[in-house]
């Protein structure tokens, strides 16, 4: 028995080392390489709404602070098979491609306004839906100065275009197709009506950024309001109203205010003043909450998180007194968080897209 048992031990270890040995083989390397390429290629398109229906993805949830598990502010709007982005933080676009959201469906970019922040990737998006495919030129909407900016990235990007239509040829990649085209437009104005989706933009207070916008989305009998960069404001709220879904920034005055001090204490005084200064310019989660309330919206989601929250302990503090106005329908958003509305109906389907 002892003979045995050391004998199929022998066979264990021998097959092990073998094994071990295999994969020390180039050959061996190429075949899981090849393995992976294919499971990798044969994941499907994330598909983001249904035929008559509206879904809100947030793709970039975080804000000029540096925080490794959120991107720069960006939502992506879905109406049928036509998507939509209301800004391009930073790293915006890297998501997009991770989940596998073909970039080819988006039809137009809305932009709150030209903080930094809320630009940043889009020449990257240029870029990402003209390979995706994407055979004319990609409209770009926003307050008037959007032209300057749309100018800027066609004009950073136009060497790589040339380039890239070079060595794939253009009937892959046509250069016609590649640019961005400004569309200046007016607060509290249908911006677009377009094959049953309506987009109104709604003048926020965001000073001394003049003008700001919120964006409403309103598709078979769904509607869905993204709030942009913002003081609390009455008049978001009324726009907003009866709102499926209101996507709203937030900042914790408190967070941001131990922040400050603790730059202070650091010496680090020029991140002391940003700190004592952006409260401002943008909504307590209270306040939010409140306008929630007024603007009757079914649920609030929470984006442009200001501080980074790095943890739980700090997620609710940041949310602190937010229950007290608002019980329920609050979600605090992540990068990922896709709610999805059913034509006609009063459902709000959440879920990840991983």
């Amino acid at each position: 028995m002892k003979r045995a048992a050391f004998i199929a031990i022998g066979l264990v270890v021998a097959l092990g080392a073998a094994a071990w040995l295999a994969t020390l083989s180039p050959a061996v390397d190429v075949w899981l390489y090849r393995r992976a390429a294919a499971q990798t290629m044969a994941v499907p398109d994330a598909q983001l709404a249904a035929p008559g229906e509206l879904s809100v993805l947030l793709v970039g949830t975080g804000s000029p602070l540096p925080d490794r598990s959120r991107a720069g502010p960006s939502t992506l709007i879905a109406a049928g098979d036509s998507y939509y982005m209301v800004d391009t933080g930073l790293d915006s676009v890297r998501n997009l491609m991770l989940w596998r959201v073909p970039l080819q469906k988006i039809a137009g970019v809305f932009i709150t306004h030209m903080h930094s922040d809320h630009i940043a990737e889009l020449g990257e998006l240029r870029l990402q839906t003209w390979v995706a495919g994407r055979r004319a030129p990609l409209k770009v909407y926003g307050p008037p100065g959007i032209e300057r900016v749309v100018a800027g990235f066609n004009e950073a990007y136009a060497l790589d275009t040339g380039y890239r239509t070079a060595h794939h040829g253009a009937a892959f990649l046509p250069p016609a197709a590649a640019d961005l085209v400004a569309v200046p437009i007016e607060p509290n104005v249908t911006a677009l009506e377009t094959a049953g989706l309506k987009v109104t933009s709604i003048l926020v207070d965001h000073g001394p950024v003049k003008p700001a916008y919120g964006y409403r989305f309103d598709y078979a009998g769904r509607s869905i309001t993204i709030s942009g960069d913002t003081s609390a404001s009455e008049n978001l709220a009324h726009r907003a109203s009866g709102s499926d879904v209101l996507v709203h920034e937030g900042l914790s005055p408190e967070l941001v205010g131990i922040l400050g001090d603790a730059a202070t204490a650091a010496g680090r005084l020029r991140a002391a003043k940003i700190m004592h200064d952006i409260p401002g310019y943008h909504t307590s989660p209270v306040a939010a909450a409140h306008i929630a309330n007024d603007a009757h919206a079914k649920l609030l989601v929470f984006t442009h998180l200001l501080p980074v929250l790095p943890n739980a302990i700090a997620e609710r503090a940041f949310l602190r007194g937010v229950s007290d106005v608002r019980p329920d329908g609050v979600v605090l958003g992540h990068d990922g968080f896709l709610a999805r509305l059913p034509g006609h109906s009063d459902a709000i389907e959440q879920t990840t897209l991983e």
